[in-house]
């Protein structure tokens, strides 16, 4: 370690320094307020500061820590008294006593503020000063910088994770755990949403360094919990070995219990900083709905419904600004951003990609064109297919008419986004109706023959020109009709 020897400055008056308390100064007098004299050196004899090893804060088992060891310097004077130490590290000033030591709560704020919880070792200049009274003098003798070293008590936090479990036969890198794309201790959350597969669900949670050694179960950084078939939906779990399924020897399995959380998805969510997680059953809803540039990004207008194709499989088509075009909420979620579906890398405007739901970015098309953008919830995936024909037929109008009405007038739609029409209407009794483009018949849109569409029983179809009426129960209903694909949806409200 370097010995660091005190520089000794007499004052001939009190001298005004910061520190977290003075109280040791109590009964020294304040500064002239005429011009300093010269300092003059004192000899103080062999008094120093040296260096401590790295402080290692997620080895310290005490509420404080040794910063330096501190030899203070040899007095002549035998009226000189010590007041006090101050330590200097960066803007932070500590009131300290011969053992130099300091909170580890500050020392960890210190470091954490500088550097963030990344457990690397991290240097810092520090200062001693001491503090003498003699004779009505006040003096300090002040070291030379000297290093403290310190490593944040932080969890190792790997970039990525992958889960293994029911869902992927116990292997492979299908699933990978995600945070928001930052540091990993800055945003120490990692999530995935898997399918439930059906019957109870056993998993764990490899590291990515796993998949680089010959069995990821030989890992030493298997995130699992400490008892066999833990099936809280939320807790602590623990980083260690394999437990191999024997209670209590190591990081074990999670059984979600199918019974008691029926669902077609599972979101899984670790905090890897403090060891906790949580697991959200997610059942598929038949309504999901654009959030994006076309709407406003607004976490209230319910006006971009996707059009159902088959079985968790639906689409919006339009002609999309080819930046930051959108996210995807579903009914339940609606306005919840953190529940928004969306892509990992915001802007992304690749032909297709992943789902993802924690951390979720915007996506976007791949050039400000017309597509279909497609998502697929069996799969968590989307794709975007551009149109052949990149200029559709124009309507000014496209407007609602039929027994509410005498079959003379229109109750007007909007155009929310190019060649997508929405309106709230109200049926207050039930009856036929069509819809029809620009205040006439040229154009309109019905399905099979009269009445076989009962929107009560299906909410949309796909209609053609000049087919049978409609028939829409009393109530309000949110309306919606695609120019380019025919959609017609009806939603109850």
């Amino acid at each position: 370690m370097k010995k660091i020897f005190f520089a000794a400055i007499a004052l001939m008056s009190s001298i005004a320094f910061t520190s977290c308390n003075q109280d040791f100064m109590d009964g020294i007098a304040g500064p002239l307020t005429s011009p300093e004299e010269t300092p003059q050196t004192v000899a103080f004899g062999n008094g120093a500061v040296t260096e401590v090893p790295a402080i290692d804060l997620a080895k310290v088992t005490s509420d404080v820590v040794k910063v330096c060891n501190i030899t203070a310097p040899t007095v002549t004077d035998e009226n000189a008294k010590l007041v006090g130490y101050v330590l200097t590290i960066g803007e932070n000033q500590f009131d300290i006593d011969q053992k130099a030591e300091i909170s580890v709560t500050d020392l960890t704020s210190i470091v954490v503020g500088a550097f963030g919880m990344r457990p690397v070792e991290r240097e810092f200049e520090g200062v001693v000063r001491c503090y003498y009274s003699a004779n009505g003098q006040s003096i300090v003798t002040v070291s030379d910088p000297f290093k403290i070293k310190v490593i944040p008590a932080a969890p190792v936090i790997e970039e990525a994770y992958y889960y293994v479990g029911a869902a992927n036969g116990w292997g492979g890198q299908d699933y990978k755990l995600t945070n928001g794309g930052g540091d990993v201790y800055d945003d120490p959350v990692f999530s995935v949403v898997v399918p439930a597969q059906g019957g109870d669900h056993w998993f764990k949670i490899m590291p990515a360094s796993a998949f680089t050694l010959g069995n990821i179960w030989d890992s030493p950084s298997v995130v699992g919990v400490y008892t066999n078939g833990t099936s809280a939906l939320e807790g602590s779990f623990i980083v260690s070995n394999n437990g191999n399924d024997a209670e209590g020897s190591g990081a074990n399995s999670w059984c979600i219990k199918e019974g008691d959380n029926p669902a077609d998805f599972y979101k899984i969510s670790i905090n890897m900083m403090e060891l906790t997680y949580t697991i959200t059953p997610i059942s598929l809803s038949s309504l999901y709905y654009v959030v994006g540039g076309i709407q406003g990004w607004s976490d209230s207008k319910r006006t971009h419904l996707f059009t159902p194709e088959a079985k968790n499989v639906l689409s919006y088509t339009t002609k999309w600004t080819g930046a930051w075009d959108l996210k995807v909420w579903d009914q339940a979620n609606f306005g919840n951003w953190d529940a928004a579906w969306g892509c990992v890398v915001d802007g992304d405007n690749s032909p297709s990609g992943a789902l993802i739901n924690s951390g979720a970015q915007a996506i976007s098309a791949p050039s400000a064109e017309f597509y279909k953008f497609t998502i697929d919830m069996n799969t968590m995936t989307y794709t975007w297919t551009k149109l052949d024909n990149q200029e559709p037929t124009e309507y000014e109008f496209i407007s609602l008419i039929g027994e509410f009405n005498g079959w003379s007038g229109d109750f007007e739609l909007e155009q929310v986004a190019p060649h997508n029409w929405y309106a709230e209407f109200t049926q207050e009794n039930s009856g036929m109706l069509k819809y029809r483009a620009n205040h006439d018949w040229n154009t309109n849109w019905g399905f099979g023959n009269d009445g076989d569409w009962n929107v009560s029983e299906a909410m949309d179809k796909i209609g053609a020109n000049g087919a049978g009426n409609i028939y829409v129960p009393a109530g309000t209903y949110d309306v919606f009709l695609n120019d380019i694909t025919n959609s017609m949806m009806f939603v109850k409200k």
